[in-house]
């Protein structure tokens, strides 16, 4: 008998957080148990098997990419807000990435799209992942 094989085709789920991260640094976010913190909007084609395939999958690649795409979603750009009403729009250069990553945090919200495209056997997955992060990050 065949294995059974899952296939994902490019449907999206979304992770909600809400004030996580207190005291923690954005560089720490990798350790964050995205399923245990988030409340989660999986597609409902989905049967029970994908999500519990998708949820092991996605962990495991959040565990692993976590700072690299919190980095890449920094040097595309960052808009603030201060205290006293002052907002606008800046560039991050690598030293200010690097800061922020290692400063500590009040509390991050995000909203997490996530996409899988491939399938899963047994054998594990095979496939690309697509994570597009929204933060707002208050220090």
């Amino acid at each position: 008998m065949t294995p059974p094989k899952l296939t994902f085709n490019n449907e999206e789920l979304t992770l909600t957080l809400n004030g996580v991260g207190a005291d923690w640094t954005l560089g720490q976010f990798g350790h964050l148990s995205l399923f245990d913190e988030a409340s989660v909007q999986f597609p409902s084609s989905w049967t029970d098997l994908h999500i519990k395939v998708a949820t092991q999958v996605l962990q495991l690649h959040w565990q692993m990419n976590a700072h690299l795409y919190l980095e890449q979603s920094l040097q595309a750009g960052i808009s603030y807000s201060l205290r006293d009403g002052v907002s606008g729009q800046m560039g991050a250069d690598t030293d200010l990435v690097a800061h922020v990553m290692q400063r500590p945090l009040v509390s991050v919200d995000a909203l997490l799209s996530l996409k899988l495209e491939g399938e899963a056997s047994r054998d594990g997955f095979s496939g690309s992942v697509y994570v597009g992060p929204t933060l707002r990050i208050r220090f």
